[in-house]
């Protein structure tokens, strides 16, 4: 089989906003991914809607007898819109317009895989996320043998879980152990290691990757995806009554509870959507789940938080771990360290103030070793100090660390966004809350500044802040007024 031609291209060629269709003597059509203005295909509201389109197409297009979808440029695709994502949630959505605009991809691809014409992916670079969800509603996927392509749901590590069929399409196709890790862990895989869980088909050279699509629509292709056949089964299983299925879901909720310490919901989120998506008795209602349980994660904070700081501004401002400012860093630590020391003189038990530091997220507890605090003993841990109020002894070393830098902050030398960054990035304030800041902005300054007051009658001075502040926050309830 050979390569697009001249000629192909100049037949039955129709240009969508993000694609185009063409097709082929053979009635092989060829869609092209090409996103506009972009160095590299992403996910766009117009892609959602021309991956319907093209759909509609193929199912009506009586000369077409399948098609190949391929990238337009030098890699497969990206993934999604990291800053739609956070106006998104600036947006204040319900939960009915989140879910709404949420379905919108996951309709075009379940409608991409039941057009009744085989399609298959011609991978020519990496695929992640939405761009890896787009060729798992394909009927094929043959990927170039590169091991810098990489293949993979980020997601998770974004705050958010794969949302347009990935939590669904692939249990079905390589079981719930194998989709679990890949999924939850949100690390990529080379193609080879792709074809050997089984969410690839065939690996090939770049130069023969569209005639391998191509031979596979005309020779061998079927339409119909193995979970839509009569009696399809999930390989391993998928009843939680299944003794190997129960221990399962009950190791990973135990591992994710204790890495994350229930600050992260995306982990727990994208676990439920691989678990009760596959124990339905149909995909369109693991999509269901799927799509509930993505568009809560687009209206949470920790989603908006994470994506905003490590992944907008860390690459706006090309920051990296030596550009850390040294002395904001030491100012917000031993501030830090200083509350835990408060904390023991007023008699709490060293080993519950380090695991509630732990608990809320931070990496190393606020005592010195030799305040004895890094010894942990049974009991002395979070909840189970009766009257003892967890969540303000949490809160208190989040938010002493939050006006350490607002008062570092009065000289000038250091924005919002690089005081997130440096919290981060160079001290190891928890991402979730995406930086000292972050954490500030949202709460809302004015609950800030209660909370900070409430504080200061409680524990302390050191949490009163300056009325040049109190100013700021009847002013402007937020740190960076919406912007991402």
């Amino acid at each position: 089989m050979s390569e697009v031609t001249e000629k192909q291209q100049a037949q039955s060629q129709e240009k969508y906003e993000t694609l185009s269709y063409r097709l082929a003597d053979n009635g092989v059509a060829f869609v092209a991914i090409d996103v506009p203005d972009r160095p590299v295909n992403i996910l766009t509201p117009d892609l959602h809607r021309e991956i319907g389109d093209i759909a509609d197409r193929l199912a009506t297009d009586e000369s077409a007898v399948g098609a190949v979808l391929y990238s337009g440029k030098k890699t497969f695709m990206a993934g999604g819109d990291l800053k739609r994502i956070v106006q998104y949630y600036e947006m204040n959505r319900s939960p009915e317009q989140a879910y709404e605009q949420s379905r919108r991809f996951t309709r075009s691809l379940r409608k991409l895989e039941t057009c009744g014409k085989p399609v298959a992916a011609a991978i020519n670079g990496s695929a992640l996320g939405g761009g890896l969800e787009l060729t798992l509603a394909c009927h094929f996927r043959v990927v170039v043998n590169d091991q810098k392509i990489l293949l993979g749901f980020p997601e998770v590590t974004l705050g958010l879980l794969p949302g347009a069929g990935g939590t669904q399409r692939t249990p079905r196709l390589i079981g719930l152990k194998k989709a679990s890790s890949l999924i939850i862990s949100g690390q990529p895989v080379s193609p080879a290691e792709a074809l050997e869980l089984g969410f690839i088909d065939e690996l090939s050279e770049s130069e023969q990757l569209l005639s391998v699509a191509e031979k596979w629509v005309l020779t061998e292709g079927h339409a119909e995806q193995p979970w839509d056949r009569k009696g399809f089964r999930i390989p391993g299983g998928a009843k939680l009554n299944d003794m190997n299925v129960g221990r399962l879901f009950q190791v990973l909720t135990a591992q994710i509870s204790s890495r994350h310490q229930h600050n992260y919901p995306a982990p727990i989120a994208a676990l439920r959507c691989l678990f009760n998506g596959t124990t339905v008795n149909s995909i369109d209602a693991g999509l269901k789940i799927e799509t509930r349980e993505f568009s809560a994660l687009t209206r949470d904070p920790v989603a908006r938080n994470i994506i905003r700081t490590l992944f907008i501004n860390k690459r706006q401002r090309k920051f990296s771990k030596e550009q850390c400012d040294p002395r904001f860093v030491e100012h917000c630590r031993q501030a830090y360290f200083d509350e835990g020391s408060r904390m023991l003189a007023e008699g709490l038990p060293p080993a519950l103030i380090e695991n509630c530091a732990r608990a809320a997220g931070m990496r190393q507890g606020p005592l010195k070793p030799e305040g004895g605090g890094n010894v942990s003993k049974p009991g002395d841990q979070p909840g189970a100090m009766g009257d003892i109020d967890i969540e303000n002894i949490k809160r208190r070393l989040l938010c002493i660390q939050s006006v350490a830098a607002i008062e570092f902050q009065q000289d000038g030398n250091l924005d919002s966004v690089e005081a997130d960054l440096n919290s981060i990035l160079g001290w190891g304030y928890p991402s979730y809350t995406g930086g000292v800041m972050s954490f500030v902005d949202t709460m809302g300054m004015k609950e800030f500044v209660a909370l900070c007051d409430q504080f200061a009658g409680l524990f302390g001075d050191q949490f009163r802040l300056d009325d040049h502040f109190h100013q700021r926050a009847e002013e402007n309830d937020s740190i960076f007024s919406g912007e991402p």
